[in-house]
């Protein structure tokens, strides 16, 4: 029977069947690994192999690296962080993300960035947009809805961008001042505010991103 039609489970008993066990410890400078196998009968066999790096094998996925890369150029390393992990996202070896993690693979792939951006005060988030206009983020997220206030989001999860130039606009402007003297917002066709899209996450947890 060759080895590749052995089952594993019958290749795992004929070692066990034959081994006493593997000590694997590494050499003085740490460049190799040095095994001893201790057969059942009381030989041994000594052998070593180089250490093999930290790592080796394993890469970031390309998905992460896109979302990095695409958000390096607004928001910094905590930000990405906190979105990578809204996305249950770890790292290669199964870690989850870090300030320190993200700015590693931003170096590995030439991506230029910073541990901490600074909040651009003509771009708001959602909340910070609610703040802003004296309204609450269900009325933001309404307007948005409606196609009357535009946002951008460079991915799912990041926070909105909504331009202070807009909320200072027509008609905004003048919907924003109708809700705070009358508490309504008129909007003839809109869309329920509870609706979630892609791009719609949670109120609360969007603001655990502003900074």
């Amino acid at each position: 029977m060759a080895r590749d039609d052995c089952p594993k489970e019958l290749q795992k008993k004929i070692v066990r069947s034959v081994v006493e066990e593997v000590v694997v410890a590494p050499d003085e400078a740490e460049e190799n690994l040095l095994f001893t196998i201790h057969w059942k009968g009381g030989t041994h066999t000594r052998f070593e192999m180089p250490k093999p790096p930290s790592g080796v094998g394993r890469k970031t996925s390309l998905e992460d690296v896109d979302i990095i890369r695409r958000m390096a150029g607004r928001y910094g390393d905590d930000q990405i962080a906190r979105v990578l992990t809204k996305h249950k996202r770890r790292t290669a070896t199964g870690k989850r993300w870090n300030v320190m993690r993200v700015a590693s693979v931003r170096q590995r792939y030439g991506i230029s960035g910073r541990r901490h951006a600074t909040p651009d005060p003509e771009i708001l988030t959602l909340a910070r947009a609610a703040s802003y206009g004296g309204v609450s983020d269900t009325t933001i997220r309404r307007l948005t809805d409606a196609g009357i206030l535009e946002y951008d989001q460079v991915v799912p999860w990041a926070p909105w961008e909504i331009r202070r130039q807009d909320l200072d606009s027509e008609p905004v402007l003048s919907l924003l001042r109708g809700v705070r003297e009358t508490g309504k917002l008129g909007l003839q066709g809109d869309r329920s505010a509870g609706q979630r899209t892609l791009f719609d996450p949670p109120h609360r947890q969007e603001q655990t991103q502003v900074s």
